[in-house]
This record gives structure tokens, sequence and C-alpha cells, in this order.
């Protein structure tokens, strides 16, 4: 019968075609090269019905207002897009010809929709890049033509895509400005999206009561729009805060109103959303083999939609569903093609749970060395993902406007006063099991490492034995001082941090990469050692001493970190104090690049005349942000490499008789903390004048 309804509605269509005698308007043929999908009754008759109104107008604006109708209301993904293409090309060939500013506003607005329903394509598609692309455009679009509610939409768009890839700053910043272009124009649809979108950042910083306060906005204005896919959807979301509430009657009451508007409104698709709400109360509650039937539907509809984020989600819960029912083989199938997407797609936050997941699976089968690889990533990710100070500053201007908003509307409308939002760190404590796993590998690369760790642990303690004794004596300050710099050196955590690295190494079977760096770090323990016993020593070892520290801190941060030192080509003969540059090297690492995610960057700069000039300069968050970052956590360390130091310059320059110096210097761009530069200059001292 379908068939005979498609057949039917097609042969009208050519019909049609023939009978308006005008083969040159492409948009003839698009009816007849849909024979190639398969469509539906209603998306036949509803495109039979827009064409033949599109060729019965007379004017250009009422065509384009017709396709754009019929883009709008055809779901079909085979379907849409070719007539949204013939949209947007016949709005920007008129703008390229008219010059009347009413009507190019007109063609402005088409072009504008277009471009943005070529941005949701690839949106849906996690094609991010290219979304945010087309979503700038029609923003361009809807501001040339004064257009405030296609400017929202385009801003929530884009704070959508910048939310999804993690830059929280930049999404909260797009929000701002969508909301107060929607309650400008009134635009009931736009505030639902946004109310819905401020829920889900404070649903992510486990702020439960205030997502659930802007949930429950979004859905009461949903229904004022008496749009059926909005509420629907609205009812989903706020279904999912009621089950983590362990509110399942409420949760599956929203969940199942909000799957029967979607089906209304012919949005499949949409319903994934509940129905993994429905299928997690069906886990929790035992009953697996439903719980199975509801994620199957997730995966066929996200594999239908072309929605990625939305499989991997699907085949997440069906692992999970799978690990609680014990069979593990299609456990592991479906969480490693979970893992496969997401680290195919890049998205971070679902790869750590993917990883987590493939790592609880192949433990509870006994592969450790596989459970073993999925943890170490898993842990790598959420290191990655903690930085929760970006979010919490967020969170603070993201309510700064909301708040004023809302107090108004409370005052008017006598609800609860909304209350401001504190950021709260809401990480999970790695769990038992993960935690004993990791105090194990430790443990095997200690025993690895175990002959050379004992020559050092002992060198370490007649090193302490040493300073106390010089300490006592006061025979030689100079001397005492070097063993005082070399203990900041030694610190605990650079030795694990080391350690820990070159442990990543031994795991990965990377044995000559192992074997290599655990020669550099002995070299450098070695280096240091001989250094605290002189006054002076060569410029070259300096030199040498710190391209072997920055290759270990190298191999810490991998990728993420990039140095250069730039030294003269033959370094004279000369002698300069030890271990008063490389403590300025380990600030900048800590303090400046460690807070920055990616693309760190290191130089150091030497040069030699009269006295040696090194220059240190990173691009990292800067000296005020670290200082904010860090008042509470390794001030303590800080405070004693510099206090060391700064007593090592007062001794050599009273020894000298010259002046060491030392310039801090706060970079900047635009009013914005791009990094820190230091110059230290130091005296260079000659053997043979004397």
């Amino acid at each position: 019968m379908k068939f005979l309804l498609n057949t039917l509605c097609f042969l009208l269509c050519i019909q049609l075609c023939y009978a308006q005698q005008d083969f040159s308007d492409k948009t003839y043929f698009l009816i007849d090269s849909l024979n190639h999908f398969e469509l539906s009754g209603d998306d036949s008759i509803l495109v039979l019905s827009k064409i033949e109104s599109y060729h019965q107008a007379t004017e250009d604006t009422n065509r384009l207002a017709i396709l754009v109708e019929l883009v709008e209301e055809c779901w079909n993904d085979d379907v849409w897009p070719r007539y949204n293409s013939v949209v947007l090309s016949q709005a920007t060939d008129a703008l390229n010809k008219i010059d009347n500013q009413k009507l190019r506003n007109k063609y402005l607005h088409y072009q504008g929709v277009a471009y943005a329903n070529q941005g949701y394509l690839h949106d849906i598609q996690s094609d991010f890049d290219i979304a945010e692309q087309h979503y700038l455009k029609a923003l361009k679009a809807f501001e040339e033509s004064d257009d405030e509610k296609g400017q929202g939409k385009m801003l929530y768009a884009i704070a959508l895509i910048n939310e999804e890839r993690g830059r929280v700053q930049v999404a909260i910043d797009y929000f701002n400005k969508s909301l107060r272009l929607a309650e400008a124009s009134g635009d009931s649809t736009g505030l639902t999206h946004l109310s819905m979108s401020l829920g889900d950042i404070h649903s992510s910083l486990s702020n439960k009561e205030e997502a659930m306060d802007h949930y429950k906005r979004a859905l009461q204005l949903a229904k004022g729009t008496g749009d059926k896919r909005l509420e629907g959807f609205a009812s989903t979301t706020l279904a999912t805060m009621y089950l983590y509430q362990e509110d399942y009657e409420q949760a599956r009451e929203l969940s199942l109103k909000g799957i029967q508007l979607l089906d209304e409104a012919k949005a499949g698709a949409d319903k994934i959303n509940g129905l993994d709400v429905l299928g997690r109360i069906a886990a929790k509650q035992g009953q697996l083999d439903s719980a199975e039937m509801y994620f199957t539907e997730i995966i066929r509809l996200a594999e239908n939609a072309n929605r990625p984020q939305d499989l991997v989600q699907g085949l997440y819960s069906l692992a999970q569903n799978d690990l609680k029912r014990g069979d593990f083989t299609k456990a592991e199938k479906n969480a490693k093609e979970a893992y496969r997407i997401t680290k195919e797609l890049d998205l971070k936050y679902k790869l750590s749970d993917a990883a987590g997941l493939l790592a609880e699976i192949y433990t509870q089968t006994n592969k450790y060395k596989e459970a073993n690889k999925y943890l170490l990533e898993f842990n790598n990710l959420k290191d990655t993902l903690r930085n929760e100070n970006l979010k919490n500053q967020a969170l603070k201007q993201s309510i700064e406007y909301e708040y004023e908003k809302q107090k108004a509307v409370d005052e008017a409308e006598h609800e609860a006063q909304l209350a401001i939002a504190a950021a709260r760190e809401s990480r999970q404590n790695i769990i038992i099991w993960a935690v004993a796993a990791i105090l194990v590998l430790i443990s095997i690369a200690l025993v690895l490492n175990f002959f050379r760790l004992r020559t050092i642990r002992k060198q370490k303690e007649e090193l302490d034995e040493a300073y106390h004794q010089l300490e006592l004596s006061k025979n030689d300050k100079i001397l005492a001082s070097n063993l005082k710099a070399l203990q900041a050196q030694m610190n605990p955590h650079f030795i694990f941090n080391a350690l820990n690295s070159i442990q990543t190494l031994v795991l990965h079977g990377d044995v000559d990469s192992s074997y290599d760096y655990i020669n550099k770090f002995a070299m450098l323990i070695r280096e240091t050692l001989n250094a605290s016993e002189q006054e002076f020593i060569p410029i070259e070892k300096e030199i040498e001493s710190l391209e072997t520290y920055l290759n270990l801190e190298k191999l810490r941060f991998r990728e993420d970190f990039n140095y250069q030192i730039k030294a003269p080509n033959e370094v004279p003969d000369k002698y300069i104090p030890p271990m008063l540059i490389q403590p300025f090297i380990e600030n900048a690492l800590k303090h400046g690049l460690f807070h920055k995610e990616t693309d760190r960057e290191l130089d150091v700069k030497i040069t030699i005349s009269d006295t040696l000039t090194c220059v240190i300069e990173d691009n990292g968050i800067g000296r005020k942000a670290s200082k904010k970052i860090n008042q509470s956590r390794s001030a303590s360390h800080k405070s004693y490499a510099i206090s060391s130091i700064k007593k090592r310059l007062e001794m050599m320059q009273e020894k000298l008789k010259t002046t060491i110096g030392v310039n801090y210097e706060d970079l900047e761009e635009n009013g914005q903390a791009v990094g820190t530069r230091v110059t230290i200059r130091i005296p260079i001292y000659d053997r043979s004048s004397n």
C-alpha cells in the first residue's frame, strides 16, 4: 500500500512538471530525483503540495518562503537538504543583483536560514568545525538584516557546539548574548532552549537544584509555544533530573509523555533521551530485558538519523546492561564500538566513560593487561578534564545575568528566589580497585628501577647529613646554599613524575625509550649531586643539565609541550655558580604551563658576554592567575625554592662583589596574560685569569 501511494504521488509530480512545461527550473527535477529515496506517504504529499504552491507563486521571495516551509516540515535527511541548497543558491544569486535594502533583508533572511540548516546537518553528524562555519555565516546574514530572532538562534547553536567541545567560557559568552536577544524579541522557543542549556551546565557542575529549576522553567515555556517537538524534548530532559533523584515514577511519566509528543511531531530521533531514561529505570529495577530493548532502539534511531553521539550513548548503556547480565563478550563488543566512535570524534568526556567501562569489563574477565591499558587512558583523561577552575569561572559569568533577570521575575510572580549558585567541585574520587591497580603498576616500576633508586636514596641520605653538618659548622655558606638548592631540585614530586613517565613507557612495551630515559634520569641526578659539591661549574655542563631536565619534563607532558634552548654555537671555557637556572625553568613549567591544557611552549635563550644572560619565556597563564590557583596548593614548595635561590644570590653577590640580577616580566596581549618572561644575569668566572 505504501509503495502504491508513493508511486501515485510521484506520477502526479511528473504530470505537474510536464503541465508547467518549464524544464529549465531545476526544482522540477528535484522531485523526479527523489525516486532514488524511500519516502513516506506524508513526505510524498508534503513535497508535492509545496512544489505545486512553489510554481503557482509569482514572487521569488514567496517561492523561497514555500521552500523554507518544506525544509522545516520535512524530517527526511535525504530530502530536505536538497531543497535547502536551492534556497541558499537562489537567495545568494538574488543578493548579488539587488540593491533595495528592504528586499535585500528578505533574501538575507532566507540565506541565513539556509546556512543555519546546513550547519544543523553537520552538527548532528558531530562535524563541529564545518557546522560552526555555517552557523557563523548565518549569524552574519541575520545581523545584516537586523533579524534579532535569527541572531539569537545562531548564537545559541554556536554556544552548544562550544559547550560540546569543552570550551565552556566561550559557550557561556554566546549563551548570554543569545539570552538577551531572545528576551528582547520575545522568542519563547529561544528562551526554552536557553533554559535547557543553562540546566545542562548546572547539571554538569552537580548543581542539581539549580538545574531542576531551569528544566522546569523550560518545560513551562515550551508548553506556551504550542510546539510539540519542543515540549516533548523538554519533558524528557526534565525526566533525566528525576532519574538522578531516583524518583522513578515522575521520570517514567515525563519520559512517556515526551515520547508521545515527539511521535506526534514526527521527530523520532529526538525520542532518544526519553528512551535512555526508561532504559536506565528498567536496568536499576533489574528488568534487564526491557532495558536492552530501550537501548537497542536508541542505537537504531541514532544510526538512522546519523547521530554518532547518541549512538555512543546507546552502545555505552547497552554495554553496561550486558555487563550486569554477565554477557562479557557482548559487553566488550558494544563498549569497544563506543570507544572507537568517541576516539574518532575526539569526544573526551564520552571517551573517558568508554575507557573506564572497558577497564572494568577486562578486570572482571581477568584480562589484566587490557584492563591496565584502558585504566591508564581513563586516568589520563580524568586528569585532562579535571580543570574545574575554568568551569567555576564560566558558571559565575553565566549566572550573573540570569540571576538579575530571575530576581525581577520572582518579585513579580511571587515565586521562590533563585539562589546564586556557588561553584562546587564534584569530581568523584578514583574507585578503590583503580587506586590499587595504579599502586601495583608503580610498584612494578620501582622494582625495575630498584638498583638505580637504591644508589639515589643512599646519595640523598649522604646529602642530607652533609647539609646538616654544613649548617652546624657554617664553614662554607656557598656550599651549604648549593646543597639547599639541590634539595629543592630533587623534590619527591619531580622524582615521582619522572618515574611515573618512565613507567608508562615500560607498560607500553617501549623498552628502548624507557631504557634511554632511565639513563637520562640517573645522569641528571648524578650531575646535580656533582654540582652541589662545587662552587663553580663549566657553562657547557650547565646547558647539558638543562637539556636533560627538559627532556624528562617533555616525556611527562608528551606532545602538549615543546621547548627549545638557544645557546652560542661555541660556548667559552668559563664557569658559573651551579643550579641557578633550573629552578626558574621548573617554576615556569609548574606555575605557568601546567595549568594550560594545550600548546605549551617554553623558550630558553642564553647569551654570553661579560656576564651570562638567560631569558626564560613561557606562554602560560601568567603569574596573577597562577598565584590564585596555587595559593592553597604548592605554595610551600615554591616559597622554599625561591627563598633558597635568593639567599644564594645574596651570598654570591657579597662574595664576588658584583650584581646578580633577576627580573620578572608579565607578557600581555590586549590586556590578557599570555605568559611570563624571566631574565637572569649571572657573573662569569674565568679560572685562567687566576
